[in-house]
């Protein structure tokens, strides 16, 4: 087998908030996702499956009105891959297929289809190599696009339904991420970040701009048919306000960290990966009456090494 380390970086989902009809919102999985990062040069092409969850519930402190939640999953199916046009530059894409679950108290909607396609482009900084000897290191910085494909108007009973719960954003938006990979022997780290600059659409709505920062710490095993790198780390996720029409919307934004936990498995030209997520600490910008509390998250991708 060949021994090469393949790195897989993991960006998981950033916090995009959501809008409730009634306008209270919490953090959902977004699905900024730039796929699999590989030490490899070579193309690949592969599928990955994601979930997360969300419960949401409002205290109208009121007797007229009645308390309102809302339980959420969020799930999607990404088609993605890299294609390396030189040794310094590569091109990744996404293409995501969503299905999103609503059920609450005033409100139960199911919303299922294609999602805003992501295409970001490499640049490979340095490259120190790919040997089982010595320290090396690599960095690659990319900027891309999120492309507004998605359905963004889908509504329920004739109103508009939250925001983050439609299948796209309606704008076109613009992303910076960086790579950092440091090994010795068999043991490494790897450091990956992003950012999502959003614009408006054409309803005059801009979700928040969204940062998040990984960390993750791996050993490399090796047999004599197969190689497993297990790892473990951290994730940090950033979303913004929203603002509607140029006001800022309340309830919306927040931040996340997050223990991370997976395993990748190298089988000739095949790659499993597999990853599982849950919330150290939560701080969403909610009210005095609204609470959101985010689940634990999951992963598995399928990859195929051209």
């Amino acid at each position: 087998m060949n021994r090469r380390i393949i790195l897989v970086a993991l960006i998981a989902v950033l916090s995009i908030p959501k809008t409730w009809a009634c306008d209270v919102c919490g953090c959902s999985l977004s699905g900024l996702y730039f796929g699999y990062v590989s030490m490899q040069n070579r193309h690949f092409i592969g599928l990955k499956y994601s979930s997360a969850s969300f419960k949401a519930y409002i205290d109208n402190d009121d007797y007229y009105f009645q308390d309102e939640y809302s339980n959420d999953t969020y799930q999607r199916f990404d088609l993605t891959g890299k294609y390396r046009f030189s040794p310094r530059f590569e091109v990744r894409y996404v293409v995501p297929y969503i299905i999103n679950n609503m059920e609450g108290s005033h409100q139960n909607v199911r919303s299922s289809g294609l999602g805003d396609p992501m295409i970001v482009g490499y640049y490979s900084v340095f490259n120190t190599g790919e040997n089982m000897e010595g320290i090396v290191h690599s960095l690659n910085v990319g900027a891309g696009l999120k492309l507004p494909a998605g359905e963004f108007e889908k509504t329920d009973d004739g109103e508009i339904i939250n925001r983050n719960f439609q299948l796209g954003s309606g704008s076109l938006d613009y992303i910076l991420s960086a790579n950092y990979m440091v090994r010795f022997g068999k043991y490494g780290a790897n450091v990956e970040s992003s950012y999502k600059i959003n614009s408006a659409n054409s309803m005059d709505y801009e979700f928040g701009n969204q940062a998040n920062v990984a960390l993750n710490v791996y050993r490399y095993l090796e047999t004599a048919s197969f190689s497993v790198l297990p790892f473990v780390g951290a994730f940090y996720e950033q979303g913004d306000y929203h603002y509607n029409e140029g006001i800022r919307e309340a309830n919306t934004g927040g931040k996340a960290i997050m223990a991370t936990l997976g395993a990748q498995v190298f089988v000739s030209r095949l790659t499993l990966n597999a990853q599982y997520q849950t919330p150290i600490k939560q701080t969403f910008n909610t009210d005095d009456f609204a609470s959101i509390e985010g689940g634990d998250r999951f992963s598995i991708g399928l990859y195929y090494s051209l």
